[in-house]
């Protein structure tokens, strides 16, 4: 499998060419560009054109741009513009997928089932809107409407696109309860990327995104998430995203390196 640096990692107030020149240096495979790291930076840098020649000069792949909101039930056009603005970022920059999240409550008077066609729905206009580059559905654990891989499936089929699929974390698979069933349902050419993160040892329902930690330094189950991996036939990015204050306060040249180290080591142990 291949590595990979989630660029909110290293803190949404560092620079990307900073992080970017970091992950060169630690030898990661690629990087996940947060957009909101990439608008800063591209008048520093030369715009896109720019942006894809210090990938080049890193040797680093564009695995995804992300993260944005799915937004099913919007009613305005500032989620859907935000989204096409990605997709033009993706495209000239050579990254295959678009980070979708979905976090939404189901309104009030909707069932899930209309829930779901409508973010179905949701999903096939952002397909269309940005192809061939691709919308990667990320669950978001415990909450109701996308809370796990079934959910994503479902929207994924409803919406009828090729270019959607769906995504594992590891935080978020652990927080949210899903069974094994569930992720080896995930077929291989739809599992478009996996997230890997560890946790601190709380109750699943005290878990917040600040608790993340290193790979290798918590307490979720990962050997036996790369058992399931191997079983649906993944062999694509491992991608490393952290939410955590202690690792932002760090120099950007330690947290990426502090971050591959410790992928590296679960990896081989």
């Amino acid at each position: 499998m291949k590595t990979c640096f989630n660029t909110i990692t290293a803190g949404l107030d560092r620079r990307l060419e900073d992080i970017l020149a970091a992950c060169g240096d630690a030898g990661f495979d690629g990087v996940e560009l947060d957009l909101r790291h990439i608008e800063p930076a591209l008048p520093r840098i030369g715009g896109l054109d720019g942006l894809k020649a210090l990938l080049a000069r890193h040797h680093l792949a564009p695995v995804s741009v992300m993260a944005f909101n799915l937004a099913p039930f919007e009613t305005g056009t500032e989620a859907f513009d935000r989204y096409r603005r990605g997709g033009e970022v993706a495209k000239a920059i050579g990254a295959p997928m678009l980070l979708t999240y979905c976090a939404e409550a189901i309104p009030d008077g909707m069932t899930k089932e209309q829930a779901l066609d409508a973010a179905a729905a949701r999903t096939a206009k952002l397909a269309d809107a940005i192809a061939p580059v691709a919308v990667t559905l990320e669950p978001i654990g415990r909450t109701a409407l996308m809370g796990g891989p079934s959910e994503a499936l479902t929207i994924m089929r409803r919406a009828g696109k090729a270019n959607v699929g769906v995504m594992m974390d590891t935080f978020h698979y652990y927080r949210g309860g899903i069974s094994d069933a569930d992720i080896l349902a995930i077929p291989r050419d739809k599992l478009l990327i996996v997230h890997v993160n560890d946790s601190e040892d709380r109750p699943v329902e005290d878990l917040r995104d600040g608790h993340r930690l290193h790979v290798g330094h918590g307490i979720l189950p990962l050997a036996h998430d790369m058992q399931l991996w191997k079983q649906i036939g993944y062999d694509g990015y491992l991608s490393v995203e952290i939410f955590r204050e202690d690792y932002w306060a760090q120099p950007v040249e330690q947290v990426v390196r502090e971050t591959k180290q410790a992928l590296d080591a679960w990896l081989e142990s």
